[in-house]
Order: structure tokens, then sequence, then C-alpha cells
């Protein structure tokens, strides 16, 4: 009703609309004032002489003396605003500011399951959010949800008493949106729902400041921030506040997210061939992480799905111990052997636990295409010594194997009797790309030409075929010392030697080799369902009686058996070793009698080392008529891990001219860029490059023409991650939260007060805009006229009283 007069009164004046969020508030004063004092001192003799000489009148009623008084002393007062001249301010004020910031660090992403009752229930009311759905909503959305329901509702009400600022609060403190009239509130919501939880920093004190600094003219009402309270870097929010409260400005905090540290178990990174053969060990390793669950059980489990909208079959399960928060384990003894052609999917998920955070995140699937498909061998030998013997007659019966065997010693009719029999070592380069795996035996160094020596090393490092090496107690691999042979291998032959040469029957003791490892957990020594029965099966397999010493490896072999007691130069002395030369991979065996391993029980195990080995070596058989391929390291990254993209021509014929090809990166919301990688030293057809700028998201990485590939190569996908620090601490830091509101003089709130916040913010203190120029009132024709009025009627009075 007052601002209604207010406007009335100054339009009539003619003075300008207050704009939006503006007040007009009229404030009379003079512009020539006497001092307080002398205006004292006028008034009061003014009127108490006025009343003196009146009282004296006793000749008429008194009635008629107190009207006399009564005007003549406001006749006295209009005269003395007339002598200052009275004139009307008009003072314009505006709205306080009052600014909401919204954190968007990427922990605002986080999901929780809320231990408070309480608060769950008050998270469902603001979110309409229930269940399962309420286990999965983002803190962020919740805070969203929060300024939004009721068609903004909250931000209209505050828009009534206040101009608002919304901030996003992460990285860095940007503002999104302001309020300053109701139809502006739509626009605000809409800024405030594309927001995301992105930010890899939460600076939540430096946001605090920001906006006192850029408020600092017109204090604002409060801040209100919706966080988890969780700072990684920059100034803590308590500190903060006291800034705030020097300046008057209290922070009404709202927590987001639960107190309690979250439980959660995450599965992730699954590493598997994506390729394999029927009846091969398919080795998958998982990486797995947990929160809450330290010491506890967890049930692992590896499914299959053999068609996409099937039901996976559990295949095998494990029960393992979860690691320490903040820590992850790699699981590396998830086995199978699939019976059967086709593209499967695997699984492999951790069984759901009480109040774990998320589900989501319990699994991963990788598709693997299971082949049968024969590989073709060619088995070299000097002489029918028994590892030549029996490991050609298992390969002769094994169906999935085409056998070539050449055999140095044998007449020049044997390969017209044998039909796996081959005359001579292939002098073709093609005729020897054709095979899958060489496997050399024992063989004197002159057998092969420099020209086939040179092909076998491109037939490894080229084509990324596998090459197999036998020591033996004649020539193999002593006589490969200077050749090209050498460099292929994963030791060095400079001190190797023959430790048995020259010593009695007596004097060679009996040894079984020893897994590293990495050889436990490879398929090659695969014998029982899981690495724990294979070990036994292992340690129960005939022992035996002659090694090849080589005291150095090289750098990059891989050893997988080594001696129980013998030592070499670099460690414990390697027997069975590989390692990648090129595109391809050589293995060396220091021994010649795993044929003992049929005692008792004829190829069980003689003959699974042998056909792992094989398809182990063979890989690139699975590739099929790929012509390329390229790959990352890993699926997922931090930012600023390196990521390392490798393409490789499987084909050589294919491998493009120069020493780089070309990969387009994309990412969803950014143009595509090409990088140039760059060819491996050394090879023909292996270029590789390492990235480590790349900022958060999912990145495809596709190689580029030329050469035009039919089919074309897979791209490759993998995720870039917020640096760990920002989930380090996933919980809601309440007692921050308290801190910096008692600090600020504020207040803090979880989801269960929040429909209070309110009513509880500090009463609006309006802003001074500017002031308008006075309006004279002292010689306004009102005043002239009112002077006038009570002259006439003084004089009225009196000519009724007779006093005239």
């Amino acid at each position: 009703m007052l601002d209604r007069l207010t406007q009335a009164l100054t339009a009539r004046l003619g003075v300008a609309p207050p704009g939006p969020g503006e007040r007009l508030v009229l404030r009379p004063r003079f512009e020539q004032p006497w001092s307080q004092v002398t205006l004292f001192l006028v008034v009061a003799l003014g009127l108490g002489l006025i009343f003196f000489l009146y009282r004296r009148e006793r000749s008429i009623p008194a009635w008629g003396r107190w009207t006399l008084t009564a005007l003549r002393c406001l006749l006295f007062l209009v005269a003395l605003v007339a002598v200052n001249e009275l004139v009307l301010a008009i003072d314009r004020t505006g709205l306080p500011h009052l600014a909401i910031l919204v954190d968007d660090s990427a922990s605002q992403a986080l999901t929780d399951q809320y231990s408070d009752p309480e608060v769950a229930a008050a998270v469902e009311r603001l979110t309409g959010a229930s269940g399962t759905a309420l286990g999965e909503l983002e803190r962020i959305e919740i805070g969203k949800r929060w300024l939004a329901k009721d068609s903004g509702a909250l931000l209209r009400r505050l828009q009534k008493n206040h101009r608002l600022k919304l901030y996003a609060v992460g990285s860095t403190t940007r503002l999104i949106a302001e309020v300053d009239k109701p139809e502006q509130v739509d626009a605000a919501l809409e800024s405030v729902a594309r927001m995301q939880a992105a930010s890899t920093e939460s600076r939540l004190g430096d946001g605090v400041r920001q906006v006192l600094s850029e408020l600092r003219g017109i204090p604002p009402t409060a801040l209100v921030m919706l966080t988890d309270g969780q700072t990684t870097d920059g100034e803590p929010l308590p500190k903060a506040a006291e800034a705030a409260r020097r300046a008057d400005v209290p922070l009404y905090l709202v927590g987001l997210g639960d107190p309690q540290p979250p439980r959660n178990v995450e599965v992730a990174d699954m590493e598997v061939d994506d390729v394999a053969f029927v009846d091969d060990v398919i080795p998958f390793t998982v990486r797995l992480a947990s929160q809450g669950y330290a010491g506890e059980e967890l049930t692992i489990r590896l499914s299959e799905k053999t068609t996409p909208n099937g039901q996976p079959r559990v295949l095998t399960t494990r029960t393992i111990k979860a690691p320490p928060d903040g820590r992850s384990i790699r699981i590396p003894e998830l086995d199978h052997r699939p019976r059967e052609v086709g593209e499967i999917t695997y699984i492999i998920e951790s069984v759901p636990k009480d109040r774990e955070q998320s589900a989501a995140d319990n699994r991963v699937e990788r598709k693997v295409t299971v082949k049968k498909e024969k590989l073709k061998i060619l088995l070299v030998d000097g002489q029918p010594r028994y590892e030549y013997r029996y490991l050609k007659t298992f390969l002769e019966r094994d169906e999935t194997i085409e056998l070539s065997a050449l055999l140095l010693s044998s007449d020049p009719e044997y390969a017209d009797q044998d039909n796996t029999a081959v005359p001579v070592f292939p002098t073709n380069r093609d005729d020897l790309f054709a095979y899958d795996v060489v496997v050399l035996g024992d063989i004197p160094g002159g057998f092969l030409t420099a020209t086939q020596m040179k092909h076998l090393a491109d037939f490894v490092t080229v084509k990324g075929g596998g090459l197999v090496v036998i020591a033996g107690q004649t020539f193999t691999p002593l006589a490969f010392k200077g050749t090209a042979l050498e460099d292929l291998l994963p030791v060095e032959l400079a001190d190797a030697r023959d430790p048995t040469r020259g010593a009695t029957a007596g004097d060679i003791a009996a040894f079984r080799p020893r897994l590293t490892l990495e050889g436990r957990t490879s398929p090659i020594f695969r014998f029982g369902s899981d690495e724990a029965s294979s070990l036994t099966i292992w340690d129960g397999l005939q022992e035996l009686f002659w090694y090849m010493e080589a005291p150095r490896k090289k750098p990059a072999a891989v050893v997988l058996a080594e001696h129980p007691t013998a030592v070499g130069s670099d460690g414990p002395l390697a027997l069975m070793t590989y390692h990648f030369a090129g595109s391809g991979k050589v293995y060396y065996q220091a021994v010649d009698d795993t044929w003992r391993w049929r005692f008792r029980v004829g190829d069980k195990y003689f003959g699974r080392y042998w056909i792992q080995l094989l398809r182990f070596m063979a890989r690139n058989k699975l590739l099929g008529n790929r012509q390329a391929e390229l790959l990352a390291d890993r699926a997922r990254y931090q930012r600023g891990d390196m990521v390392q993209l490798r393409a490789r021509f499987v084909n050589p014929a294919v491998t493009p001219p120069g020493d780089r090809v070309r990969v387009e990166l994309t990412r969803q919301g950014l143009p595509a860029r090409v990088i140039d990688v760059p060819k491996v030293v050394g090879s023909e057809n292996l270029f590789q490059t390492g990235l480590n700028t790349l900022a958060e998201g999912t990145y495809t990485a596709r190689l580029l023409p030329p050469p035009v590939l039919d089919p074309p190569v897979m791209p490759v996908n993998f995720t870039i991650e917020p640096p760990a620090s920002e989930r380090a601490k996933p919980s809601m830091n309440r007692d921050d939260l308290t801190l910096a509101a008692r600090a600020s003089e504020g207040r803090f709130f979880t989801a269960a007060g929040l429909e209070t916040l309110a009513d509880t913010l500090p009463p609006p203190a309006k802003v001074p805009l500017d002031t308008d120029p006075p309006i004279p009132i002292w010689n306004s024709w009102p005043i002239l006229s009112l002077f006038l009025l009570i002259l006439l009627a003084e004089w009225l009075l009196r000519r009724k009283l007779e006093m005239v």
C-alpha cells in the first residue's frame, strides 16, 4: 500500500518510475538548514511567545483562544519550513545480491547409498526418485532438481527480495546465470540443467573468495553453496569462510552426499585376447578396487553369453579378499577353455554387496571370437632324438595341426614315405611365410644359408610368425653365434655353454624347472582348471636331466621357468623364456627332455604343453584376414597418464611407405584431430606413439588411409578419467562444511533441512543505488496556498470573535 502511494506521488511530481527490483524512498530535508541549536531555540521561543500572548486574551472563549493559538503556531512552522527551504529528496534503492554456488567437480558425479534414513527420505521428496533410482542419482543431479523443483519455485521466491547470481565452482568459478526478473528464472534453470560434473578439481575456498571479490562493493545477503565439501586444491573452505565473516556475508552450505565413506566395488580393465582357438586356455585378468570392504570376502564370477539376448552362464567362481581402501589389485587367475566356435561375450563381475554404492561398475564385458583353425607348423631337427620323435608323433595326431617335419639326418627317400616330411627348408620367402610357427631343434649352424636366415628373421619380425628354439646337446643354440638368428633369441650366447659336457652320468643331478610368477599365470603351463591345480600337476611331473646354460637374458625377455638352483649373471638361470621381436615372438627352451613328462600319462601334459605353446606363438593366425590392427595398451587412463597407441600391419605387403601413419582421434563434443604415429626403429610394419596431454573423456582412434584396407581396421576406444585425487575422498566432508558455516556465522544443511533454508536466510538489506535531484517544497504552490489558507482562517476566526 505504501509503495503504491509513493509511486503515485512521485508520478505526480514527474519522477522517473523505479526499475526492476528498485524502490523509491522519499526523504524530506532542508536545503538551508539552521543549526539544530538555533532551530530548537527559535521553535521554543516562537511557540512559547505565541502561547504566552494568546493566554492573556481573557475576553474570548477558551475554544477560540486555543484555536487561534494552533493556527498561529502552524503559520509559524510553515514560515520556518520556507525559511529553511524544505525539499523532497528521492533515494533509489535496489535489491541485494544472493549468490548460489553449485559444485561441478567430478566427485559430484558420484552416487550415494544414504546411511541416514531421514536424509534418504528427504532426497526422495526433493527429487521424486526412490528405490534403485535413488541410489543411482548423482549428487549434482540432486542439487539441480532441488533448484528446479516446482518450476523453480525456490528461485522465484528468492528473486522477490534478491538479485540472484548462479555460479559453477570446480577447477574455476564461472557465472552461469543471473536472475533480476521473474521471467529470467526459466533461462537460469536451463543453464543449471546443462551443468555436468566434469571439473577435475574442487577449488571451493577459491570460489568463495572470487565471488566475494566480484561483489565486494555491494556485499550479498549470503552465499548458498551446494557441495560435498571436499576441497582438492586451493584455499580450504573453512579459511575462506573467515573472510566471508569479515565481509559480513554468511555461508549457507548444503551438503551433497553421504558423510559415511561409500562402500563400493569396481571391476575394470579386463585384459583378454579378442580371438582364441577352440579348446585353448583363454586367460582373463581384471583390475578390482574396493572402498569400505577392506578384508571382506568378495565373490568374483566369470560368465559367458553366446547370444546377444541370452542369459549368462557362470563358468567359474572365485572368492578373494577385498583390497585396502584406495588400492586396487589385479585378478589373474580367471581362465576358460572354449568348446565351441563363434563370438562369445565374457563377463567378469563382483557379486553386489550390502549397501554398495553402485552395482553399475561391478562388471565388465568383452567379446572374444573363438575359431577352430589348423596351425601350420614347420618342425626341423638334426637327429631323431626323443624330443623330436615324441613331438612329431603328437603333432601328427592332433587334428588342429598341419605339420611339416624336416629331419636333416634322414635319407632323401624319407620324404616320399612320410606324409608330413619335407625334403628341404623353404628357400622361398613366401613359402616360409605360409607357416604360422617354426620349431628349430638341434641343427648345425651351416644348415641354413644367409638368405634363409634372413627370411626366418623376416618371418618373425615382419610377418609376425612364431619361432620356437629347442636347445640341443650337439649344436643349438651355440651354432647360432654370430648369425642373424642370435639376434632373435631372448638370451645372450656369448657365455652360453653345456654344463654337462665332460661330466659322468653320476655327476648329473635331476631337477624340476621352477615356474616364475609369469609362468604360473601363462596359458602355456595351464595343465589344470586353475593356477593352483596347474601348479600341483607341474610339481608332479617327471624331473629333467639336461639344460643349456645361457647366463644372461636380453632386457625384454620374459622368463617363464628357471632352474631351481643354477644362477646366471643376472639372476636365476632361465630355462624357458620368450620375447617379442618386431611383430612376432621367439621362444627359447633350454631343455630337450620335456618328453619325460609322458611318464605313465602319455601325451596328457606333454601334449598340452606343446599345443598351448604353439597356439601362444601363433596368435597372429587368429587375426584371420585382418591386414592391420590398432591397439591401445589400456582401456582406461587417468589424466596425465601416457596412452600408448600401436598400429601393426599383419600383412607386410600393405604396410604404407614412409616412416609414419596417421590416426584420427575423436572425442564427443570436440572436433577430430589427426596425429602422426612414427614407425618403431628397426621394425618394418610397427608404428607406435605416446599421448599424455589428453583431457577427460572417451576417445575413439581410427587408422586413416593410406592404405585403404578391406576389411577396414577396427577403431580402438579408451577413456581418460579425472585424477585420482578428485575421487580419493568420495564421502561428504561434513566436518569442513560445519566448520565453515560456523566460522562465517551461517548454517549447514543436509537434504533433511533444505526445505527450511529459504526461511533462515538473513533479511535482505536495501542497497542504495542513486539519489534523484531534490524537488523544492518550500516555494511550491501547495506550501504558499497552505500559508495563505492559514492566514485566511485566522482572520475569519478573529472576525467571528469580534477581534478585528
